[in-house]
C-alpha cells in the first residue's frame, strides 16, 4: 500500500488534489481512498488530505501518520507539522521558489508554473504532475490527464488544457 499526505491551506485545492490523485490511481487499476481533515473551515486555514492506494482492497482506515509521499502546497505551513511522521524513505515534494533539493526532497516552483500556464496561483494540479513523475508504474501522465478531465470536467476545455499543461511542465521538471 502507498500512503500520501497533502498539506496546504483552504482554497489551494488540497482536497481536490487528493480526489484527482485517487482518480488517476483508480484508472491505473488501484483501489483508492481519499479524505481530508479541516481545522477552521475557512479560506487560508491549514488543511490536510490523505490518500491510500492498494492493488487489492484498502482495508486500513484513519489518518496517515507515516506517509510514503508528502506533498506540500504551501511552504508557509510549519515544517514540524508537514514533515511529522516522515520516514527516511518518504518522498517530499514542496511547492517553493527556494531550492531545497536533497535526498528524497524536491522543491518545485509550482505556483510560478501555475501562474505562467493558467494565470492563477493555484499550484495543486502542477504539483500532481511532479508527483506523477515520482510514481512510475503507479500514476502515468496519461491517467493523470484523464483524472483531471473527470474531476475538473465542469470547466471549459481551455481551462482544462491549461491545467494539463501545468501538470506536464512540472512532470518534466522533476
Amino acid at each position: 500500500m502507498l500512503e500520501f499526505r497533502i498539506h496546504g491551506r483552504g482554497g489551494q485545492g488540497v482536497q481536490k488534489s487528493a480526489q484527482i490523485l485517487g482518480r488517476a490511481a483508480f484508472l491505473q487499476g488501484f483501489d483508492t481512498q481519499d479524505f481530508s481533515i479541516y481545522g477552521a473551515e475557512r479560506q487560508g486555514a491549514p488543511l490536510t488530505s490523505f490518500v491510500r492506494l492498494e492493488k487489492g482492497c484498502v482495508a486500513t482506515r484513519g489518518y496517515v501518520f507515516s506517509p510514503d509521499f508528502i506533498v506540500i502546497l504551501d511552504d508557509s505551513i510549519p515544517r514540524e507539522k508537514t514533515l511529522a511522521g516522515k520516514k527516511e524513505s518518504t518522498i517530499v515534494l514542496v511547492n517553493s521558489q527556494e531550492k531545497e533539493n536533497g535526498k528524497n526532497f524536491y522543491s518545485i516552483d509550482a505556483t510560478g508554473i501555475a501562474l505562467q500556464e493558467t494565470g492563477k496561483a493555484i499550484a495543486n494540479v502542477a504539483m500532481l504532475g511532479a508527483l506523477a513523475k515520482k510514481l512510475p508504474g503507479v500514476i502515468t501522465l496519461e491517467s493523470l490527464e484523464k483524472a483531471l478531465r473527470v474531476e475538473l470536467g465542469k470547466y471549459k476545455e481551455e481551462v482544462l488544457q491549461k491545467n494539463v499543461n501545468a501538470a506536464r511542465k512540472c512532470f518534466e521538471m522533476v
